[in-house]
């Protein structure tokens, strides 16, 4: 499903904010598979993530009266999915990997290696290693940017900094990035 714009979201907050339990539904149904993979990256399990994330759809229908129309909604439901990720993971301390979710990568990588060629599937694996390694703030706001689809705005809201300094975030994880697959041409082309 395609993203819904700013305009679409004012629209639903409002209605929600009104108890329009279609709007509330709309909203889940567009939203809820980009929350459910963004708590995965802080869970490392797809029952937790949809844990996670389900509870906090329930606290958003639950404080509907408090929601602000003119504020992105966006924003607010990824930050109450990565606090709540970050309070589960606090609690519990110890998440397992889910085998389901370790199957479905092995398929991916099975079907990857078959549709791509050996050196871009080290270019892949080499830029996932690459983003893993930035400094933890750098990398996620560089993945809610690149990876989310939010706006400068909505991770400073997300990362609770100023939209300067997700800039400043973003542009220093490209710069490292840029740096690295530099390296990487240079050491192919000999």
């Amino acid at each position: 499903m395609k993203q819904p714009s700013d305009q679409q979201l004012s629209l639903w907050a409002e209605k929600i904010s009104r108890s329009d339990k279609a709007s509330f539904d709309q909203l889940f149904r567009s939203l809820y598979p980009l929350l459910m993979r963004f708590a995965m990256r802080y869970t490392r399990d797809r029952a937790a993530a949809k844990d996670v994330t389900q509870d906090c759809f329930v606290k958003l229908w639950q404080r509907r009266d408090k929601i602000d129309p003119e504020k992105s909604l966006k924003s607010f439901l990824y930050t109450m999915v990565r606090n709540r990720a970050l309070n589960m993971i606090r609690d519990l301390s110890n998440i397992t990997v889910d085998d389901e979710l370790v199957s479905d990568i092995s398929e991916d990588v099975n079907m990857q290696d078959e549709t791509e060629s050996a050196e871009e599937t080290q270019l892949d694996s080499l830029m996932q290693e690459w983003i893993s390694n930035l400094p933890e703030r750098q990398k996620e706001a560089f993945e809610l940017s690149r990876f989310e689809g939010l706006n400068h705005e909505e991770i400073a809201q997300v990362m609770d900094i100023t939209p300067k300094t997700v800039n400043n975030h973003i542009v220093a994880a490209l710069n490292h990035l840029r740096d690295h697959y530099d390296n990487y041409v240079k050491q192919n082309q000999r």
